[in-house]
């Protein structure tokens, strides 16, 4: 078994990537589109989350609305949707669970209980950094085939956000 202040940071690192988890599962800005037009005072900029589509004006004006049918959502952001969530459930179990196996704890027990009490917190986190990484994964596939098809028009276009990104480095 490692040593504690190996499996303290190793809890940290898992902290910050259930964190990043959450948050990425909430921000609004998975798709971006500026759309600076012919003057930079009538600039927006529109982000598409998987729980809201939000628009952000430069005159400081922001305004969100909710994505409430499920069924008329693309299949990606449905899949999305409910692997982060999933994602967000594992970690939460890995947390709970490791907390538990840790050496520099009082609870669990024994070392062998100890032992496979971290080895189920570490199968958790694993399956979660999985389940996070597939939609972000599907995401950016799909908003780059959109960004690089000829038949879309440039108003249409989307890059990247920085959710994608935090879900990519949670992961």
């Amino acid at each position: 078994m490692a040593s504690a202040s190996l499996q303290f940071f190793a809890f940290i690192l898992a902290l910050f990537g259930v964190f990043g988890d959450i948050t990425a599962t909430l921000l609004p800005n998975w798709k971006v589109n500026a759309d600076v037009g012919s003057n930079i005072i009538t600039a927006i900029t529109q982000m598409q989350g998987l729980w809201m589509d939000c628009t952000w004006y430069s005159t400081g004006m922001f305004s969100c609305t909710l994505k409430y049918s499920v069924l008329s959502l693309p299949i990606y952001i449905q899949a999305a949707r409910t692997t982060m969530v999933l994602s967000c459930i594992l970690s939460a179990f890995g947390i709970c669970i490791t907390t538990v196996g840790m050496k520099c704890t009082k609870l669990g027990g024994d070392t062998d209980s100890k032992s496979h009490a971290c080895f189920a917190g570490g199968v958790c986190f694993i399956l979660a950094g999985i389940s996070g990484l597939v939609p972000t994964s599907w995401y950016t596939r799909e908003i780059i085939s959109n960004f690089l098809d000829q038949t879309v028009p440039e108003s249409s276009k989307h890059e990247p956000g920085g959710a994608v990104y935090t879900g990519f480095i949670s992961a």
